[in-house]
C-alpha cells in the first residue's frame, strides 16, 4: 500500500498513509537512523505519518518501508512495501510508491477480464459500438467494474499479485473490416484491445467512467494492490480525425508536405511523400521504422511541440487524476529518443515519478536495454529477450537458437546480457505469455508436447521467469491454463476463431478450475508467487550462475539469488532421466556454492528437496539427484 501523501517542509519529507480500516498495522523502515513517527508496534490507527530527516550527504538514500496488516482471525498478514529515496544535498524526495523489484504483476486486458456492469457493454457517449462477444475481435462487455469486484473479492491478492497491470483505457476509434478470407459473417476488428485512441484524455465508456477508473485505483491501494495503466504515443487510431483532416489538406493543396523545419512544427502527423515515398516530415537522418506508420496507424509527428506538449500532459493527467502507480508505454522503439527525453523531463517536472516501462519488442538485450539508459529515462522494459530465451532453450521443441543456443544455457545467455546491458535489470518485467505472443501452452501442443508434459514444461518455464532478476508477471488466465496461438485477427482468418490469445477470461473459481482439469497452473503460480514475495533475494539478489550446459551436457542449469543464509537456489533439469549432480561435466564432489554452509535445503515450492550442501574440501557444495522434467528452488 503506497503513501496516499508526500510532503516536503522546512527540508524535511512526510509520508502519510491513509489505512482503509482499523486493522492493526505495523510499519518498519531500513534503514531507520532518523526517522521520526515510526510506531513502537501495531498500532489501529487509520493514518500513519512518518518523517524523514534531511538529507546533506553526497549520496542519494533509499528508504525501503514495509506496512503490514493483520487482518481478521485465520487470514495471513498482508504486507506491501514503499520505496523513497531522498536525492542527495537537498530535501527532494522521488517516490515510486511501490517498491517494484518486489512486486508479481498481474497483467489483464480490461475488455476480456470481467463483465462488472452490463450496462456499458454497447459503450456510450463518443463510442456507442454493441458489444459482439460472439466476434473474437468485437467487445466482449470487460470493464472497470469488473476488476474492481474482483480486487474486492480477493481474487488477486489469493493469487499472489502485488500489481494490475491494464491495457490502455481511451476512448477509441471506429471499427476497422475484418479478414476477407474465412469470415463469413462479416465481422468487424472492434478497437476493444483500448489501441486505436481518438481522444487521449478520456475512458471509453465500453470500460466505465472516470469515477469507475478512480474507485478502481483506490479500491486497488486498499487492497495493497498497484496499478498499471498502458499509455500510446506512437499513433492514434485508425481514422483519427485530425489524421483524416490534415491527410485531405494534402490532397487539397491547402498543407504542402515537405521536409522543412516549418512543417516540423506544422504537420502533427507524419505521411507518406506521393513521389518519394517517404514518411514526412521527418527531423534528422530519415529512419523509417521511427518516421512511418506502425501497422498503418496514424504516425504522430513527434518532433512537433504540440504533439509533445498534448502527449505529456495527457499522461500526467492519467497519472493525477486516478494515482496511478506505473504506465506502460506501447510501441516505445517507433518513438524517437529525443521525445522520450523532454516526456520524462516533463512527468518530473510536475513531481511524477511513475515506474515506467517499454515495450520494445525484440530480443536482443543491448537493443532493449538502451531504452532503460538515462538518456532515454524508462525505468525496465518488458523482458523479451528472457523471453525469447525461455522459449527457443528447448522447454518448447522445434525452435531455432537463441544467439547460437538451443538448451538452457539460451536463458544464462540472456540474463547475462540483461546485466549487462539494463540500467536497472531488477526493473525488467519477465513473461512467458502477453497479449502480443502465442500463449505458452498452446506453443508447447502445437509442437508435440502433449498430456502431463505441457504442464510440466510451462511449470519450469514459470520458475525461470519468477526466479531470474527482473518483476515477474502473470497474463491473465495463466492461472487457468488458458490456450491460443493468435492474434484474434489472424485466427479468424486462419479459420480458427477460437484460437487466439485474448479469450475472455472464465475460470474464476477453484471448482470452476478443477473442472476444467487446470488448477495445477494455479496452485503453481499461487506458490511462486508466495516465494518470490517472501525471499528477498529474489527481488534484487545477485545472480551467479552454478552449471550452465554446454552443447554436450545434460539440460541442467543451476543457479544462486543473493548469498549467504537469505540466498535461494534454483536446479532445473529438462532432460527425460535423472541427473546426479556430481556426475555433472566438472562437478566432481557437486557443484561448489560460494557464501553457503553446509546444511539441508528446503524446498520452498512444496514438498522435500532432493538436494542438499555438503563440504567439498574447503568449499560448500550442492549435491543430489534432480528427477526428469522438474524445477527445485531451494533456501538454507
Amino acid at each position: 500500500m503506497a503513501p496516499t501523501a508526500l510532503n516536503a517542509s522546512g527540508g524535511a519529507v512526510t509520508l502519510i498513509w491513509q489505512t482503509s480500516n482499523t486493522s492493526n498495522y505495523a510499519l518498519g523502515v531500513q534503514p531507520s537512523t532518523g526517522v521520526i513517527g515510526l510506531p513502537g508496534g501495531a498500532t489501529a490507527l487509520t493514518s500513519l505519518s512518518v518523517t524523514l530527516p534531511v538529507n546533506t550527504g553526497a549520496t542519494a538514500v533509499t528508504y525501503i518501508f514495509t506496512l503490514t496488516a493483520n487482518g481478521a482471525a485465520g487470514t495471513p498478514p498482508a504486507t506491501a512495501s514503499t520505496q523513497v529515496t531522498v536525492a542527495a544535498g537537498n530535501s527532494v524526495a522521488v517516490l515510486s510508491g511501490v517498491n517494484w523489484p518486489a512486486q508479481v504483476i498481474y497483467f489483464l486486458m480490461t475488455d476480456r477480464f470481467d463483465n462488472g456492469n452490463t450496462a456499458n457493454d454497447n459503450g456510450g457517449p463518443g463510442d456507442d459500438q454493441a458489444a459482439q462477444p460472439q466476434n473474437p475481435m468485437g467487445w466482449y462487455g470487460g470493464d472497470f467494474q469488473g476488476v474492481t469486484d474482483r480486487i474486492d473479492a480477493g481474487y488477486f491478492m489469493q493469487l499472489g499479485a502485488t500489481a494490475i497491470w491494464m491495457t490502455p483505457p481511451y476512448l477509441q476509434g471506429a471499427p476497422q473490416p475484418g479478414p476477407a478470407s474465412s469470415n463469413p459473417n462479416g465481422w468487424q476488428q472492434f478497437p476493444y484491445h483500448g489501441y486505436w485512441p481518438w481522444n487521449f484524455d478520456a475512458p471509453d465508456p465500453h470500460f466505465g467512467s472516470i469515477g469507475d477508473l478512480q474507485t478502481l485505483v483506490q479500491t486497488a491501494h486498499n487492497n495493497y494492490l498497484a496499478i498499471m495503466l498502458g499509455q500510446i504515443v506512437n499513433d492514434a487510431g485508425y481514422g483519427d480525425p485530425p489524421y483524416v483532416q490534415e491527410s485531405n489538406a494534402i490532397v487539397s493543396g491547402q498543407l504542402t508536405l515537405d521536409n522543412s523545419a516549418q512543417a516540423l512544427q506544422t504537420f502533427l502527423f507524419h505521411h507518406a511523400d506521393p513521389v518519394t515515398g517517404q514518411c514526412e516530415p521527418y527531423a534528422g537522418t530519415y529512419n523509417a521504422m521511427i518516421d512511418c506508420p506502425l501497422d498503418g496507424l496514424p504516425d504522430f509527428n513527434s518532433d512537433n511541440t504540440n504533439v509533445q506538449t498534448m502527449l505529456d500532459q495527457a499522461t500526467a493527467g492519467w497519472l493525477t487524476t486516478y494515482g496511478l502507480d506505473a504506465i506502460r508505454l506501447d510501441a516505445a522503439m517507433y518513438v524517437p529518443e529525443s521525445f522520450w527525453a523532454q516526456y520524462f523531463a516533463y512527468l518530473k517536472s510536475q513531481n511524477l515519478a511513475p515506474y515506467a516501462i517499454a515495450e520494445i519488442f525484440d530480443g536482443a538485450p543491448d537493443f532493449v536495454g538502451g531504452f532503460t539508459q538515462s538518456s532515454v529515462g524508462f525505468d525496465g522494459a518488458e523482458n523479451y529477450p528472457l523471453y525469447y530465451a525461455i522459449t527457443q532453450s528447448g522447454l518448447v521443441p522445434n525452435q531455432p537458437p537463441y544467439y547460437g543456443y538451443t538448451n538452457l544455457a539460451a536463458v544464462n545467455y540472456a540474463v547475462q546480457q540483461n546485466l549487462a546491458n539494463d540500467a536497472q535489470p531488477y526493473l525488467m518485467v519477465n513473461f512467458i505469455d502477453d497479449q502480443d505472443v502465442p500463449r505458452f501452452t498452446s506453443m508447447l501442443t502445437n509442437n508435440g508436447v502433449t498430456g502431463s508434459d505441457v504442464l510440466a514444461h510451462w511449470q519450469i518455464a514459470e520458475v525461470l521467469s519468477f526466479t531470474l532478476p527482473g518483476i515477474p508477471m502473470i497474463y491473465y488466465g495463466d492461472e487457468a491454463g488458458m490456450a491460443g496461438t493468435w492474434d484474434p485477427y489472424q485466427a479468424v482468418a486462419n479459420g480458427t476463431p477460437s484460437d487466439n490469445i485474448r479469450q475472455p477470461m472464465t475460470l474464476f473459481t477453484a471448482a470452476q478450475r478443477q473442472a476444467a482439469g487446470v488448477q495445477g497452473y494455479y496452485t503453481w503460480l499461487q506458490t511462486l508467487a508466495r516465494v518470490r514475495t517472501q525471499q528477498a533475494a529474489l527481488a534484487t539478489g545477485a545472480y551467479t550462475p552454478l552449471f550452465v550446459p554446454s552443447s554436450s551436457d545434460p539440460d541442467v542449469y543451476v543457479y544462486l539469488r543473493g548469498s549467504g543464509t537469505g540466498s535461494v537456489l534454483v536446479a532445473i533439469n529438462v532432460t527425460g532421466v535423472s541427473v546426479d549432480l556430481t556426475q555433472l561435466p566438472n562437478a566432481g564432489s557437486g557443484l561448489v556454492v560460494p557464501g553457503m554452509s553446509v546444511g539441508a535445503l528446503s524446498s520452498l515450492l512444496g514438498g522435500t528437496s532432493s538436494l542438499s550442501l555438503h563440504a567439498c574440501g574447503s568449499n560448500t557444495c550442492l549435491i543430489g539427484t534432480l528427477a526428469p522434467w522438474s524445477a527445485q528452488v531451494m533456501a538454507p
